[in-house]
């Protein structure tokens, strides 16, 4: 039969022998002959069935100037982590002129140690089930340490501020602002955390435990890469010098110069700076605003 979602006005399939159903595009719970939301706060991700560490090492595999056989590299522990996760549905609106939306499903971690590790973190909607108290005897499980208010806040700034964000970005001045915050349950999310050896050094590194995408993985970067980008670097910095020297005659003062080797050092060194490393990290998903996250140095 096809059912309505009370929040989000979405229509899908369900089975006719169930009751109680959860909206697939926003998250919502609810009776599906009534249309009102069930009481259920508290659901789990179930983890998938592949092995974390045969997707970690062969994902870091493709990463620029990594060993071609780091696939057999020695795992040394693999730990599942429940994480929990307040998830929200947010929808906010300003109107003057015109109308400025923003719609967004937002997960904000309230416990562990991987706080800050997924802050950012693109969580999915689709998938979650209801909370089996089985789970946690088949990891490490973490109580939440934020209350559900807290992050309700902290998820109507973050709203409040996409607004205003979007309206700069046109232009327009945002007015009085609606903003709907809606609590969609806490999660418990699965994160593998997985150390394997190569060469003799150590590697930490972090695996979605629902699709096995890295969340941040570290690898070993071989020596002739690391030549290669050295080089690399100091012969863009000369191109750099030289055309800053040609640009000074022809201008006939240092500026050309400096233009130049300014340009040379903002381009070479960046490549210069991934030849002085022997570690990099990447991820395959979390992408933040300190520099290029998947040739970040160590």
């Amino acid at each position: 039969m096809e059912v309505t979602c009370p929040t989000c006005s979405a229509t899908f399939k369900v089975p006719d022998t169930v009751s109680v159903v959860t909206c697939p595009y926003c998250g919502t719970t609810f009776h599906v002959h009534t249309g009102k939301e069930a009481e259920v706060e508290h659901f789990f991700f179930p983890p998938m069935r592949e092995d974390p560490a045969g997707k970690l090492l062969k994902f870091l595999s493709r990463q620029y100037g990594a060993p071609a056989d780091l696939t057999g590299a020695r795992v040394v522990k693999k730990e599942l982590h429940w994480i929990p996760v307040y998830f929200f549905y947010l929808h906010g609106k300003s109107r003057l002129k015109e109308t400025v939306e923003e719609v967004e499903f937002l997960g904000i971690p309230a416990g562990s140690p991987f706080k800050t590790l997924l802050m950012e973190y693109p969580f999915p909607m689709r998938g979650k089930r209801f909370f089996d108290e089985n789970i946690v005897k088949k990891g490490k499980y973490y109580e939440p340490e934020l209350k559900k208010e807290e992050a309700e806040e902290i998820a109507r700034s973050r709203l409040q501020s996409a607004l205003k964000k979007e309206a700069s970005e046109e232009s327009s001045r945002t007015g009085e602002l609606e903003l709907n915050v809606k609590f969609q349950g806490l999660v418990h999310y699965p994160v593998w955390e997985v150390h394997y050896e190569y060469g003799g050094n150590g590697f930490v590194n972090f695996v979605d435990g629902t699709d096995g995408r890295v969340i941040r993985g570290e690898y070993p970067l071989m020596s002739e890469a690391r030549k290669k980008a050295t080089l690399l670097g100091s012969a863009l910095i000369g191109v750099g010098i030289l055309l800053g020297a040609i640009a000074s005659g022809v201008m006939s003062n240092i500026w050309g110069l400096v233009g130049g080797l300014a340009s040379g050092i903002a381009g070479g060194g960046a490549i210069f700076s991934k030849g002085s490393v022997s570690k990099r990290v990447v991820s395959e998903v979390v992408k933040t605003n300190r520099g290029n996250v998947y040739f970040r140095s160590l």
